[in-house]
Formats: structure tokens, sequence, C-alpha cells
């Protein structure tokens, strides 16, 4: 891999981004074998949740995102976030976080959205968000014993949802 000051950068609210595209462009560099797939994992009326696997020299990485669907090109914006996650972990990008440029312009354009999407705060858990929580903890590695799903709010979820996604899968050699 080459250093990562050595990619070109955008700078978001005073931070250094990678773009997508570099990291795409950066993988392909290094490697000639790999396999890069992307699946929908949740669609809804309101969201899609996609995860990218990369499968190379015999390890696997992944990324999840999601986006809301009222926002312009709701399942391009979600893979590539998801693809750029993906590569995060893997190594390719990471400069102050494992997100991309492409993922903070989206975050920063749906965070007045995501205020009124969380709203319901008050109202449990929905079944879909619980099997997921469940699914993400078992890829993980991580134990759901702590989590009262009984109880959980929708925003609390939302919230659970977010910090598992963004724990790296650690890989053995």
């Amino acid at each position: 891999m080459i250093p990562e000051e050595k990619l070109p950068t955008i700078d978001i609210k005073g931070k250094k981004y990678v773009q997508a595209k570099d990291r795409v462009l950066e993988l392909h560099k290094q490697n000639d074998e790999f396999s890069l797939t992307t699946l929908i994992l949740s669609d809804d009326d309101k969201r899609v949740i996609m995860q990218t696997t990369l499968e190379i020299n015999s390890r696997v990485f992944t990324g999840i995102a999601s986006e809301l669907k009222n926002q312009e090109k709701p399942y391009e914006n979600c893979e590539t976030s998801s693809v750029s996650r993906c590569l995060g972990f893997y190594g390719i990008g990471i400069i102050e976080s494992i997100a991309s440029a492409d993922c903070m312009v989206s975050y920063e354009n749906t965070k007045s959205v995501n205020k009124s999407y969380k709203s319901n705060s008050g109202e449990l858990a929905s079944t879909p968000q619980i099997n997921y929580i469940k699914k993400l903890c078992k890829e993980r590695g991580i134990s759901e014993d702590k989590y009262k799903f009984e109880t959980m709010t929708k925003n609390e979820a939302s919230d659970i949802i977010q910090v598992v996604m963004d724990t790296k899968i650690v890989e053995g050699n």
C-alpha cells in the first residue's frame, strides 16, 4: 500500500478525506486479483442499506452504509459509501477516519432529514431493526447480551446500528 498522504484528498470542515473513486483506483493499482461485491441488505420505504465485501489474498473486509430514500440517487450514494467504508477497512484512504469524502458530503446533505427520521425516539424498535442489530453483532463477534431489545426505542436502535456498523471486523492471519 502507498502512504495515504499520497492519495488526493478534499477538505470537509477542516478534515481531509479521500474520495471513493480514488480509493477504488488505488485498489486496482495495488492488486490484480480481488473480488468486490455489493449486496442490498435492506430496502424499505424510507431507507436502503448495503454491504460491500472485498475478498483479497484470503482475507475478507466489509463495509456497510445506509441512505435515506428521499435523497437524490439513494442507491448510488449508498453503494459508493459502502464501497468506501469497505476499502477503508482494508486500509485504503484512511486519514482521519474510515469515512470518505463522498460519505461525508452525503452525511452533511442528510443531517436535517435524519433529525426528522429519528424524531420517533419514543417508539419501540422495529423487528427488522432488532434482527439487523443481531445480525451485525454476530458478523462482528459482538455479544448481543448487552442490548435490552424489549425496551429499545427506534432512536436507540438506530444509534446502535451505527456504532456496530462502525466496529471493524478483525481478521486473523
